[in-house]
């Protein structure tokens, strides 16, 4: 199963994306036969040097959005707007790429900053999933509130309806800013006239986030909210994050850096 993560060069704390996402490439290595890929706007660095002596096929690519986040962000004068914007809408492009390149019809996406502790492909298989399937975002089983952190897709299925999911975020670009860019698309879109949402669920087990606690039947732990890098500044510069720091994640940040270390 193909498995893809996505990154942009011009990212804030770019340099921590990076590892983390080497641990998320390494962890998925050791412990799965996921065939992984990464989606890059970009130009060669250590990074890419990273990926390439581990012979990681890297996507060149950029979101259709990029004018229009362009625009956006001369409008509101925040040129971070578009530096954060432009990664996270890359796995936008998913679909579009199932017939460019030839990808597979179900696969896996995440973003960066996960790592794996077990084989995901024989459950994955077994998941129903119409366009995709999503875990909850901060409770454990509330999938009307999903997260996009970790997809499984449908390209196949997402493509017939491509055309129409891009023109929906460019016709309302500057509302999505608000509720989470891509995430925020992909909930509103993805629903029955009656409002029901038309995405699967994933058991909590393959998007567990730290906070949640005891991770001992996790498959993929997920740092939404609080990076890593972000543990010793959380009092000083994040403490909109700090209710997200209880659980395991003191621990899950220890391991992480050992993992790093390895990955290294």
């Amino acid at each position: 199963m193909q498995w893809f993560i996505g990154i942009n060069e011009g990212c804030p704390a770019f340099k921590q994306y990076a590892d983390m996402a080497k641990v998320a490439l390494h962890t998925a290595r050791r412990h799965t036969s996921l065939q992984p890929h990464v989606l890059y706007d970009g130009g060669e660095n250590v990074f890419t040097r990273w990926l390439r002596d581990r012979e990681i096929p890297i996507i060149p690519r950029r979101t259709f959005l990029l004018e229009e986040l362009e625009e956006l962000s001369a409008r509101k004068s925040d040129p971070a707007l578009t530096r954060v914007a432009r990664g996270v809408f890359l796995r936008v492009e998913l679909p579009a790429l199932h017939s460019e390149i030839g990808l597979e019809d179900r696969v896996l996406y995440t973003d960066c900053d996960v790592f794996f502790r077990s084989d995901v492909i024989a459950d994955l298989e077994g998941f129903a999933c119409d366009y995709f399937a999503v875990a909850g975002e901060f409770t454990p089983h509330d999938f009307e509130n999903m997260n996009t952190g970790v997809m499984f897709m449908n390209l196949a299925r997402l493509q017939e309806r491509d055309h129409e999911f891009r023109d929906f975020i460019s016709a309302d670009l500057e509302a999505f800013e608000r509720i989470a860019w891509d995430q925020g698309a992909y909930r509103s879109f993805f629903r029955s006239s009656a409002n029901v949402p038309l995405w699967n669920t994933l058991a909590p087990e393959f998007n567990w986030k730290p906070y949640w606690g005891n991770y001992s039947s996790a498959k993929i732990v997920h740092f939404h909210g609080p990076k890593p890098f972000q543990r010793e500044h959380i009092d000083s510069h994040y403490p909109e994050l700090k209710y997200l720091t209880g659980g395991c994640y003191e621990e899950l940040c220890d391991l992480w850096s050992e993992l790093l270390r390895e990955a290294e």
